[in-house]
C-alpha cells in the first residue's frame, strides 16, 4: 500500500455495482460458509448490483474507502449503515485486511454521525473486530432463512 492514500466518500446509485463486485467475494470467502445452501442464495442475491443500487436509494448510508494511485481509485472498503443505526455491510477486500480500512470507515462514520446505540448482525467472522470496536453480544445467536447472525450492540455514549 505503500505510496497509495485511502481516502473515503460517501457513495452513489451509481457505485451499486462496485460496491457488489467487492462485497460477493469476500462474503462468500470469510462468511457464507456457515450459510444453509438457502442462506447462501438468500445472501447473494441481496448482494445484487440492483439491490444495492435500491439501497442506496433508500434509508441506507455507504461510505467508500478507495485506494487512490496511479491507475485512479480502486474500492478496497464499505460500509453500509441501514436507519442510521444498524451496521449492515462492512466489507474489506481480502488483499486490504489488517489494514486499518474498516476501522477507518467507522471512524470516519461515527465523526459524522452520534446515534445512541447502533447494532449489527455479526457473522462469526467478524465478532473479534467489533468487539474491538466496543460492541457486546446482545443476544444469541440466531438463524433466519438460512443466514447466521450474531446481534451485537455499541452504546455510543460510552465513545464519549
Amino acid at each position: 500500500m505503500s505510496g497509495h492514500k485511502i481516502t473515503i466518500r460517501q457513495a452513489k446509485p451509481a457505485d451499486a455495482e462496485s460496491i457488489s463486485m467487492l462485497i460477493i467475494p469476500v462474503m462468500k470467502k470469510y462468511v457464507s460458509y456457515e450459510y444453509s445452501e438457502q442462506g447462501k442464495n438468500v445472501i447473494l442475491a441481496s448482494l445484487s448490483t440492483e439491490n444495492i443500487q435500491s439501497n442506496l436509494t433508500s434509508n441506507y448510508q455507504y461510505l467508500l474507502a478507495e485506494n487512490t494511485g496511479i491507475e485512479g481509485a480502486k474500492l478496497v472498503g464499505v460500509l453500509g449503515i441501514k436507519n442510521g443505526d444498524h451496521i449492515f455491510h462492512c466489507f474489506v477486500r481480502s488483499n486490504y485486511h489488517r489494514k486499518q480500512i474498516a476501522n477507518n470507515l467507522w471512524s470516519f462514520w461515527l465523526s459524522q454521525n452520534r446515534p445512541k446505540q447502533v447494532s449489527v448482525y455479526s457473522s462469526r467472522y467478524a465478532i473479534q473486530f467489533y468487539q474491538s470496536l466496543g460492541f457486546v453480544a446482545s443476544d444469541e445467536c440466531f438463524e433466519e432463512n438460512g443466514v447466521v447472525c450474531y446481534p451485537m450492540i455499541l452504546e455510543t455514549e460510552i465513545l464519549s
